[in-house]
């Protein structure tokens, strides 16, 4: 009797022990998505994205709303993909194609590359995407035009960085006398140096420092360049010594990208190395229960290290490195992919049976919004700079005794930018259009200084149309002045077209200055202007998505619907309203 008593009560607690750890994993929202993941989530200010097989990409909110499928072109879904500026998805797949995806799932464009794509793209700063193909470089604008290759061999698969300055940083698999090399590559195609490291690189990371290398010695550093020269802006010796692991160190950055932290393995726990980026300061260092050979992500939120294996999450504080939080996870059997996210979620992904799990694994305080850093810069200063130099393009009003840019070039660039490839020339361009946007659109006082100079409006429109043809955001700031503060009818309506033609808007300046002019009621009263600030508008919202639909697009319409303008001007707000309605965005 004693004997099957104690049977019973070891029966009822092994059974009430798994009740427990099972009650503790139970998901808090599972979904089932149309497809098996390819690669790990990404996360990004709406929840995650991830690649599935058949071409499709997916993304889902953190509360586990499926919000859209993008599908893509070629023959399969590369787990190459990364997210830009404002929540953009730029995919790969089938090899060499290329697909940017706005915020809403819809596709804007597919490009073909000129060879197949090694890694993880990267968007420049005013928009441009550069890729690392089979022994060449390529550049594609923000609406999917080719802008130039460069030939290149023997490319790593480390992914592309930018540094401070604009110029991109490409690693190669060269190694001379024991040490890594890397190209450097202004952001129109030059070669501007080539680079031998100290020692092998073993991986990268942006910040807005520079790119931070970690060695296979262990030791870390910054490469430099803020004025077209690389440099080390610091470096820290070996953090452990290499006997002791040959599994790569991790890197992650904080949300201001004011601090890293470097994981790196000391036997079966890890170090982790928290560094000042500025300074290139250890700020502390200290050992987590977590084996860096099974490692499956990591991250730093608001304020902890995050980090996960197969078997726990824990949580470890950004001042001080105690540990705040820790939890077990699902058994490795049943998931491939595994996400954290700023509410405090640990997400599961299987392939085999395309479900999405949701594990709430710390209560985190407030509602942590997840934000990508953001670089407030624009476009490339040093390079422009360097083209108006060496073109010799005069910087005195004085100086300048025709118009710079003549119908011939004017042309010339057109046929360029249309048939696509024209390399370096956009460099030398883009400082035409900077100058004479200076000289005859942005100082009003150079027309007595310099009277032989032409300043008539339809050269005038010329340079505000050419503003909207590189496929960038270069020249947004431009544009968005002289919707707020020119007065001629047909520069502003040339302003607006050139707005709408360039429609990628990621600080949403030209948004912004379309509605300045709803307090013109003067404007208002010329159809022109009306039918050209729905157009911009439409222009913007679908490439830019909801967020600048909801947060800019939508008033505006609005507005044209509600005032008392002629039934044209409403007519037309509305078949715009109703062309992005059919969006389905």
């Amino acid at each position: 009797m004693k004997k099957i008593f104690c049977l019973v009560f070891i029966f009822l607690f092994v059974s009430f022990f798994y009740a427990e750890e099972s009650e503790a994993l139970q998901p808090n929202w599972q979904l089932v998505v149309g497809g098996a993941p390819i690669a790990p989530p990404i996360i990004t200010d709406f929840g995650f994205a991830v690649p599935l097989d058949g071409r499709t990409m997916a993304a889902v909110s953190e509360t586990g709303q499926l919000m859209w499928f993008a599908t893509l072109p070629g023959y399969k879904t590369s787990p190459h993909y990364t997210m830009g500026t404002g929540d953009f998805l730029i995919a790969v797949s089938g090899g060499n194609k290329l697909s940017l995806i706005n915020p809403s799932g819809l596709t804007l464009w597919s490009s073909t590359a000129p060879a197949e794509i090694l890694s993880t793209p990267l968007q420049g700063r005013d928009g441009r995407i550069y890729l690392q193909c089979t022994n060449q470089l390529a550049c594609f604008g923000i609406g999917g035009t080719l802008k130039w290759t460069l030939p290149v061999e023997n490319i790593s698969t480390l992914p592309l960085t930018e540094l401070e300055d604009g110029s991109v940083l490409c690693l190669l698999n060269t190694i001379v006398d024991g040490c890594s090399t890397a190209v450097r590559v202004s952001p129109f195609g030059e070669i501007l140096e080539e680079i031998t490291f100290t020692s092998v690189v073993a991986g990268v990371k942006q910040s807005k420092f520079g790119t931070i290398l970690i060695f296979t010695d262990g030791s870390l550093g910054i490469c430099s360049s803020t004025d077209n020269m690389a440099v080390t802006r610091w470096s820290i010796p070996a953090l452990v010594s290499p006997s002791v692991s040959s599994v790569p160190s991790q890197i992650y950055l904080d949300t201001l990208h004011t601090l890293c932290a470097v994981v790196t393995a000391s036997g079966s726990q890890s170090l982790v190395t928290v560094v000042d980026l500025d300074k290139g300061e250890k700020k502390f260092n200290v050992s987590a229960a977590i084996n860096l050979n099974d490692l499956q992500f990591g991250t730093i939120d608001l304020t902890n290290i995050v980090l996960c294996d197969s078997q726990k999450a824990l949580g470890l504080s950004l001042d001080d490195g105690v540990e705040v939080w820790n939890s077990d996870l699902p058994g490795k059997l049943t998931w491939d992919y595994l996400l954290y996210t700023p509410k405090g979620y640990i997400i599961t992904l299987e392939k085999k049976s395309w479900l999405i799990s949701a594990y709430r694994v710390t209560q985190t305080i407030g509602s942590q919004q997840y934000r990508a850093y953001k670089s407030e810069k624009t476009n490339y200063p040093v390079y422009i700079e360097l083209a108006t130099k060496k073109a010799n393009i005069p910087q005195n009003d004085s100086e300048v005794f025709m118009n710079l840019i003549p119908p011939d070039l004017e042309k010339t660039i057109y046929r360029s930018i249309y048939e696509g490839n024209y390399g370096t020339s956009e460099a030398q361009w883009q400082a035409l259009v900077t100058r004479e946007n200076t000289r005859c659109l942005s100082n009003s006082k150079s027309v007595s200084q310099n009277p032989m100079a032409s300043y008539d409006i339809t050269y005038k429109e010329s340079i505000i149309k050419l503003m909207g043809a590189f496929e960038s955001s270069c020249f947004n700031r431009n544009l968005a002045q002289i919707l707020q503060q020119e007065t001629d009818i047909s520069l502003l309506r040339t302003a607006l077209r050139a707005s709408a033609k360039i429609a990628y808007d990621p600080n949403l300046e030209l948004l912004s200055s379309i509605e300045l002019l709803l307090g013109k009621t003067s404007l208002l009263s010329n159809y022109t202007i009306t039918t050209a600030i729905c157009n911009a508008v439409y222009e913007i919202c679908r490439f830019m998505g909801k967020p600048a639909l909801f947060s800019r697009g939508r008033y505006i319409l609005s507005y044209l619907l509600n005032q008392k303008l002629d039934s044209k001007t409403k007519d037309y707000a509305v078949y715009t309203l109703q062309k992005l309605i059919s969006l389905e965005m």
